[in-house]
């Protein structure tokens, strides 16, 4: 991949491009920017080719970057690009992101290329992307040991307030954004179990040290609403086990969904819980 300006300052005129255009030996692919030669490009030369065409201070982000640090399985469509400190329409093939600032690291030279870290490669996703594409980041990311939980949060308290921070602060147990998300998913149960007739639960019932999201009390049922367990750590996830251990002792039945289950897959939640609910009703 080529830009004009690099073209000019090797003595070849505006006249000389348009002529190797025609002849075939010159591909336009962004605005100012072509690729030579014949044949398949190679990995990276969409992306290569939109920071050019981007100039000074742009570097690959958000789906893009998420996708060459394999976050992500496919290529966004168009290539997101970060500017810092000057605006520049998005254009066909390109999404353009302006920023105002960027701490080096949060940066990487990758592949050839300057690209978003893979921790603020999530961070950029919990701002554009759907839930679902933010677990699997996060999750990808863990695996691969591309970056630690505590990467994550720093790259978080390096760049708030901006958008996607408080989506992602709920995924990594903030408490205070984890209350808020939390107490939304529970008023939007509420609504649906109210709005399909069933009967309608005690909230945040004390049991012992626990305490319970949901609690049918005749019917011996607990319905939990958790975030990502395993991406609030070990404690948390050891802690939802051994009250899961201390209901079942006490003959309580336990259901857990996810806030995602909840706001995307509502009818396979209120169907679980009517048939536990009937089943348990009925003594069985």
């Amino acid at each position: 991949m080529v830009a004009a300006a690099q073209l000019y300052q090797v003595g070849i005129t505006k006249r000389a491009i348009e002529w190797r255009i025609r002849a075939g030996v010159l591909h336009p692919k962004f605005r100012g920017v072509y690729s030579f030669g014949c044949g398949e490009l190679p990995p990276l030369a969409y992306e290569q080719g939109a920071l050019l065409a981007c100039g000074e201070h742009a570097f690959l982000s958000h789906l893009s970057a998420a996708f060459v640090w394999g976050l992500r399985k496919a290529a966004p469509v168009d290539v997101d690009v970060s500017l810092v400190g000057r605006y520049r329409r998005s254009s066909d093939g390109i999404r353009v992101h302006r920023i105002g600032a960027i701490d080096r690291r949060d940066v990487r030279f990758h592949e050839g290329i300057w690209m978003s870290s893979p921790a603020r490669a999530v961070l950029e996703i919990a701002a554009i992307g759907t839930a679902q594409e933010l677990a699997a980041a996060i999750d990808e990311g863990l695996a691969h040991r591309l970056f630690t939980p505590r990467e994550l949060k720093e790259v978080l308290a390096r760049n708030r307030p901006c958008r996607g921070a408080a989506r992602l602060a709920a995924v990594l147990g903030d408490e205070t954004a984890t209350a808020t998300s939390r107490s939304r998913t529970e008023k939007r149960l509420l609504r649906l179990l109210r709005d399909a007739g069933l009967p309608l639960p005690e909230t945040n019932v004390k049991f012992g040290r626990f305490e319970l999201d949901f609690f049918w009390r005749r019917e011996r049922l607990v319905v939990e609403v958790d975030g990502y367990p395993f991406h609030r750590g070990p404690a948390a996830f050891n802690r939802d086990r051994e009250k899961d251990l201390v209901l079942g002792g006490a003959g309580i039945e336990v259901l857990r969904f996810t806030g995602d289950h909840v706001s995307d897959r509502s009818p396979m939640v209120l169907a679980r819980i009517a048939g536990e609910l009937a089943r348990r009703a009925d003594g069985g």
